[in-house]
Protein backbone atom coordinates (compact mmCIF):
# COMPACT_ATOMS: atom_id res chain seq x y z
CA UNK A 1 0.00 0.00 0.00
CA UNK A 2 0.89 3.75 -0.54
CA UNK A 3 2.97 4.62 2.41
CA UNK A 4 5.56 7.46 1.74
CA UNK A 5 2.81 9.94 1.84
CA UNK A 6 0.58 10.69 4.73
CA UNK A 7 -2.27 9.60 2.96
CA UNK A 8 -5.36 9.63 5.54
CA UNK A 9 -4.29 12.48 7.97
CA UNK A 10 -5.87 15.40 5.28
CA UNK A 11 -9.68 15.44 4.68
CA UNK A 12 -10.76 17.11 1.39
CA UNK A 13 -14.38 17.49 -0.13
CA UNK A 14 -14.46 15.76 -3.88
CA UNK A 15 -17.15 17.38 -5.48
CA UNK A 16 -18.92 19.96 -2.83
CA UNK A 17 -17.88 23.61 -2.23
CA UNK A 18 -14.32 23.84 -1.41
CA UNK A 19 -13.52 23.88 2.40
CA UNK A 20 -10.47 25.20 4.26
CA UNK A 21 -8.07 22.51 4.96
CA UNK A 22 -8.67 20.40 7.84
CA UNK A 23 -6.24 17.78 9.25
CA UNK A 24 -6.92 15.08 11.58
CA UNK A 25 -5.20 14.55 14.97
CA UNK A 26 -2.45 11.73 14.81
CA UNK A 27 -4.55 10.21 17.88
CA UNK A 28 -7.68 10.03 15.18
CA UNK A 29 -6.45 9.16 12.04
CA UNK A 30 -6.64 5.59 11.97
CA UNK A 31 -2.94 4.87 11.51
CA UNK A 32 -1.26 5.91 14.52
CA UNK A 33 -1.31 4.09 17.87
CA UNK A 34 -1.11 6.50 20.35
CA UNK A 35 -0.34 4.29 23.01
CA UNK A 36 2.70 3.59 20.58
CA UNK A 37 6.15 4.23 22.01
CA UNK A 38 7.45 6.92 19.57
CA UNK A 39 3.79 8.51 19.23
CA UNK A 40 5.07 11.83 21.19
CA UNK A 41 7.96 12.32 19.09
CA UNK A 42 5.43 12.69 16.20
CA UNK A 43 4.37 15.96 14.92
CA UNK A 44 0.85 16.80 14.38
CA UNK A 45 0.36 17.72 10.87
CA UNK A 46 -1.77 20.98 11.39
CA UNK A 47 1.17 22.67 13.08
CA UNK A 48 3.80 20.79 10.22
CA UNK A 49 1.78 21.55 7.36
CA UNK A 50 0.78 25.18 8.61
CA UNK A 51 3.07 27.29 6.36
CA UNK A 52 2.74 24.72 3.71
CA UNK A 53 1.64 27.33 0.36
CA UNK A 54 -2.43 26.06 -0.68
CA UNK A 55 -3.93 25.54 -4.32
CA UNK A 56 -5.96 28.62 -5.51
CA UNK A 57 -9.27 27.40 -3.25
CA UNK A 58 -7.57 26.66 -0.21
CA UNK A 59 -8.75 23.04 0.10
CA UNK A 60 -4.66 21.20 -0.64
CA UNK A 61 -1.83 22.12 -0.04
CA UNK A 62 0.17 23.03 -3.72
CA UNK A 63 3.11 20.18 -3.48
CA UNK A 64 4.62 21.19 -6.64
CA UNK A 65 5.33 24.84 -5.05
CA UNK A 66 5.70 23.81 -1.52
CA UNK A 67 9.05 21.41 -3.62
CA UNK A 68 9.79 24.51 -5.64
CA UNK A 69 10.07 26.93 -2.40
CA UNK A 70 12.55 24.33 -0.92
CA UNK A 71 9.79 23.32 2.16
CA UNK A 72 10.00 20.17 1.37
CA UNK A 73 12.80 17.61 0.71
CA UNK A 74 11.36 14.33 -0.85
CA UNK A 75 13.04 11.21 0.21
CA UNK A 76 14.23 8.73 -2.27
CA UNK A 77 12.83 5.56 0.37
CA UNK A 78 11.32 5.22 3.76
CA UNK A 79 14.71 5.18 5.17
CA UNK A 80 15.93 8.09 3.50
CA UNK A 81 18.73 5.48 1.56
CA UNK A 82 18.95 6.00 -2.29
CA UNK A 83 18.25 9.10 -4.69
CA UNK A 84 15.47 10.88 -6.01
CA UNK A 85 15.10 10.35 -9.79
CA UNK A 86 13.00 12.45 -11.98
CA UNK A 87 11.24 11.17 -14.74
CA UNK A 88 10.41 13.50 -17.57
CA UNK A 89 7.76 11.31 -19.61
CA UNK A 90 4.54 12.78 -20.65
CA UNK A 91 1.82 10.64 -21.20
CA UNK A 92 -1.58 11.25 -23.09
CA UNK A 93 -4.60 8.77 -21.34
CA UNK A 94 -6.93 8.64 -24.56
CA UNK A 95 -9.45 6.43 -23.02
CA UNK A 96 -11.65 8.81 -21.36
CA UNK A 97 -15.03 8.59 -23.41
CA UNK A 98 -16.03 12.31 -24.43
CA UNK A 99 -13.93 13.56 -22.13
CA UNK A 100 -10.59 15.62 -23.27
CA UNK A 101 -8.09 12.92 -22.90
CA UNK A 102 -5.63 13.22 -19.96
CA UNK A 103 -2.35 14.68 -19.71
CA UNK A 104 -0.23 13.02 -17.14
CA UNK A 105 2.99 14.42 -16.48
CA UNK A 106 5.80 11.78 -15.08
CA UNK A 107 7.98 14.88 -14.42
CA UNK A 108 5.94 16.31 -11.53
CA UNK A 109 4.81 13.38 -9.88
CA UNK A 110 8.68 11.85 -10.11
CA UNK A 111 10.07 15.51 -8.21
CA UNK A 112 7.98 14.42 -5.42
CA UNK A 113 7.37 10.93 -5.10
CA UNK A 114 10.10 7.67 -6.51
CA UNK A 115 8.60 5.81 -8.75
CA UNK A 116 8.08 2.68 -6.45
CA UNK A 117 5.45 5.28 -4.80
CA UNK A 118 3.12 3.90 -7.40
CA UNK A 119 4.59 0.82 -9.62
CA UNK A 120 3.51 -1.68 -9.90
CA UNK A 121 1.19 -2.05 -6.31
CA UNK A 122 -0.90 1.17 -8.07
CA UNK A 123 -0.21 1.31 -11.89
CA UNK A 124 1.14 -1.63 -13.79
CA UNK A 125 4.40 0.23 -16.00
CA UNK A 126 2.88 -1.43 -19.56
CA UNK A 127 0.67 0.72 -21.54
CA UNK A 128 -2.86 -0.63 -21.42
CA UNK A 129 -2.07 -2.46 -18.71
CA UNK A 130 -4.07 0.00 -16.52
CA UNK A 131 -8.70 0.23 -16.68
CA UNK A 132 -8.51 3.18 -15.09
CA UNK A 133 -11.65 4.91 -14.94
CA UNK A 134 -13.68 7.51 -12.51
CA UNK A 135 -15.13 5.50 -10.91
CA UNK A 136 -12.36 3.52 -9.82
CA UNK A 137 -11.05 6.79 -9.04
CA UNK A 138 -13.63 8.52 -6.77
CA UNK A 139 -13.25 5.16 -4.95
CA UNK A 140 -9.46 5.43 -3.90
CA UNK A 141 -7.26 3.46 -6.62
CA UNK A 142 -5.49 4.96 -9.19
CA UNK A 143 -4.83 8.71 -9.23
CA UNK A 144 -7.60 8.60 -5.82
CA UNK A 145 -4.73 7.23 -4.05
CA UNK A 146 -3.12 10.39 -3.73
CA UNK A 147 -5.40 12.56 -5.28
CA UNK A 148 -8.76 13.49 -3.29
CA UNK A 149 -6.56 12.94 -0.21
CA UNK A 150 -3.00 14.60 0.04
CA UNK A 151 -3.30 15.86 -3.47
CA UNK A 152 -5.80 18.15 -5.39
CA UNK A 153 -9.30 16.68 -5.67
CA UNK A 154 -10.78 15.80 -9.48
CA UNK A 155 -14.31 18.44 -8.72
CA UNK A 156 -12.55 20.18 -11.47
CA UNK A 157 -12.37 18.27 -14.49
CA UNK A 158 -9.86 20.19 -16.67
CA UNK A 159 -7.19 19.49 -14.32
CA UNK A 160 -6.61 16.12 -15.82
CA UNK A 161 -8.87 15.98 -18.83
CA UNK A 162 -6.88 18.56 -20.29
CA UNK A 163 -5.66 17.26 -23.94
CA UNK A 164 -8.07 18.86 -26.74
CA UNK A 165 -8.73 15.80 -28.70
CA UNK A 166 -9.11 17.84 -31.81
CA UNK A 167 -5.81 19.20 -31.73
CA UNK A 168 -3.66 16.93 -29.52
CA UNK A 169 -2.50 20.22 -27.50
CA UNK A 170 -3.19 20.56 -23.90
Amino acid sequence: MFKLLMISILMFPLFANAEPLKFKDLKDDGIHDPNGPGFSKLQEPKEALQDFPLRGDGSVINWVETLDQGLITPRPSKTGEGKMTSVNLDIILENTGSMPHVFFSHKVHTSILTCANCHVEIFIPKKGANFISMSSILDGQHCGVCHGAVAFGIKDCTQCHSVDTKKGLR
